[in-house]
């Protein structure tokens, strides 16, 4: 049975409802099309008809992402869905490399999605290029070594959201992997959970007023009466104050079992702590990434190298055959400039591996001792490390 693929219509928004919905074992309702009609573009979604019915389709919404002081855009791929019945026939890597062509053909560099199946998506250049701490602590063990300025908190709604986004603009503008986010994210993927009850913000106020930072959380059952969790989905600080403040905030919910939430790699809340042995600290994932267009991603990249460094990569990549080739990579004053050469490469890779490389998640010398890079020409190395020098290690606190 042939199978149709195409770019979705207005007319195909109920199909994409009822597969997205029951893949993901929830209710296909008239609201979930109505959003869908609201926020999602028909256009963004590649879809698999048989005999007219959708089976199978991928999203990708495109964003700016922020690296090394600037944004590229960024494909943000969910959902990936197939109905049972059709799985393992091609139809989803068929509709991931068609995303992959139509975010080139849209100047997109980069792209990423969530998934606990890293092993499929490694098939067509996907790699781990973001990471996170997961804190799970009980409110009254934390008991700060330091305290901050008093501040003022106040309690915010949906409709504030612009005041939350101008703090979060403030913090990201400098950072490696925040989103930049419109009011669709903020009010149905930030301020409202996955089950879509609202969530609670607190911004926290200087001395002078300055709202200076915030923090987004909601409540779920520990499983017994009377008794929850705090999950946090986001906590921004833009001064010391702030972050102590916020922290401080968060540990007066003393009747919370339990808090949870995701932090930076190189946050140092733990320590910051009389006894950091209270708070258990794991890894959690962040987004795999894909190099979408290496031409386009590595000249558009900020350079935050001190020297000026040039070597020549060889990148494979059979499901984007754009990129397979070797690339001459100068960088120098800020700006990075990628091309095709007929060269010998210094260094050899897949195009895997060159995302967590892009965002700064792996240094090349460490990719170089562990096998993820290839090195040629020993010489070159230092210039390929320092060329993907990131201002700040790559973090991104959304989900999609």
């Amino acid at each position: 049975m042939d199978a149709e693929y195409r770019l979705l219509t207005a007319e195909d928004v109920e199909q994409a409802v009822h597969l997205e919905s029951t893949a993901f074992y929830n209710e296909p309702t008239p609201q979930r099309a109505e959003r869908m009609r609201a926020v999602l573009r028909p256009e963004w979604t590649l879809g698999a008809f048989i005999d007219g019915r959708l089976v199978a389709d991928v999203r990708t919404i495109p964003v700016a992402r922020r690296i090394n002081g600037a944004a590229l855009l960024h494909g943000c791929v969910g959902p990936v869905t197939c109905q049972a019945e059709y799985r393992r026939q091609g139809h989803v890597g068929r509709l991931l490399r068609l995303a992959l062509e139509d975010m080139r053909r849209n100047a997109v560099a980069t792209a990423g999605l969530h998934t606990p199946h890293d092993a499929l998506y490694r098939r067509y250049g996907w790699e781990r290029g973001e990471g996170k701490r997961r804190y799970v602590f009980e409110a009254k063990d934390v008991h700060l070594r330091l305290h901050g300025s008093r501040g003022r908190l106040e309690n915010v709604g949906a409709d504030d959201w612009p005041r939350l986004d101008d703090i979060y603009r403030r913090y990201a503008r400098p950072r490696n992997g925040p989103l930049h986010r419109v009011e669709p994210w903020w009010r149905f993927a930030v301020l409202m959970d996955f089950e879509e009850r609202p969530r609670q913000a607190v911004i926290w106020h200087d001395a002078d007023g300055e709202a200076q930072g915030y923090v987004i959380y909601g409540s779920r059952s520990a499983g017994e009466p009377m008794r929850h969790e705090l999950e946090v989905r986001d906590m921004v600080a833009l001064t010391p104050d702030a972050y102590l403040g916020l922290w401080q905030y968060l540990a007066s919910h003393d009747i919370a079992v339990r808090i949870h939430t995701h932090a930076p790699p190189d946050d140092p809340f733990p320590d910051l702590l009389h006894d950091p042995w209270r708070v258990q600290v794991d890894r959690a994932e962040g987004a795999m990434v894909r190099i979408v267009d290496v031409e386009r991603a590595l000249s558009q990249r900020p350079y935050a190298g001190r020297r000026a460094v040039s070597f020549s990569m060889r990148v494979e990549d059979s499901a984007a055959p754009w990129n397979d080739g070797v690339w001459r990579v100068e960088a120098a004053d800020g700006h990075m400039e990628a091309r095709l050469s007929d060269g010998e490469p210094d260094v050899e890779l897949s195009v895997n591996f060159l995302a967590p490389l892009f965002t700064g998640f792996v240094r090349a010398d460490t990719a170089a001792a562990t096998g993820m890079l290839r090195v040629r020409n020993p010489d070159a190395l230092g210039d390929v490390t320092e060329a993907f020098a990131v201002t700040y290690p790559p973090y991104c606190n959304d989900f999609y």
